[in-house]
């Protein structure tokens, strides 16, 4: 999962279509075949656990998408409904979004890749996500009010420790 938090109003076909960039999408294949390689790795220390079909590659943002991206299919989303605060889902189909399909055809497992693809898009910005993330954490830990501050503070710091560290 990838968070983008941008000022952007709208992420455009042009941008995914973009050799780099924030919203490329080459530049989000080629981490995906990282990980297909983590996982399908025989070294020892190494391989990730599970299956590459278990996974999805998932770009969290705030801004909206063009409407050349948005689609009328329906998107099973299924567990990860627990990601959505506010906006919609971008998931890839031949019929709706048959020029990314062509874009990206000389890359090998191009269809796996879209199929496993999901922008969660509109979402919520930084400043609402603190306000999810302390309900979250009050819920999980039991926590008194007095004490959801500063939880908050020690969470956010290990999460950013580990996302600058570890990723």
């Amino acid at each position: 999962m990838k968070l983008n938090s941008k000022t952007t109003k709208r992420v455009t076909i042009e941008q995914m279509l973009a050799e780099r960039g924030p919203f490329s999408l080459s530049t989000y294949y080629d981490s995906y075949v990282q990980i297909e390689e983590k996982i399908n790795c025989s070294e020892e220390g190494v391989k990730l656990e599970g299956n590459i079909d278990e996974c999805l590659f998932i770009i969290y943002t705030n801004p909206d998408v063009g409407r050349n991206l948005q689609s009328n299919k329906f998107t099973d989303i299924g567990e990860e409904i627990l990601l959505m605060k506010g906006g919609s889902v971008l998931q890839f189909n031949e019929e709706d979004h048959e020029a990314t399909y062509q874009h990206l055809q000389k890359l090998p497992n191009h269809r796996d890749f879209l199929r496993r693809f999901r922008m969660f898009y509109g979402q919520d910005e930084e400043k609402e996500m603190d306000w999810h993330i302390k309900r979250e954490l009050q819920q999980i830990m039991k926590l008194p009010e007095s004490e959801l501050g500063i939880a908050h503070v020690y969470f956010s710091d290990i999460m950013e420790d580990w996302w600058v560290n570890c990723r």
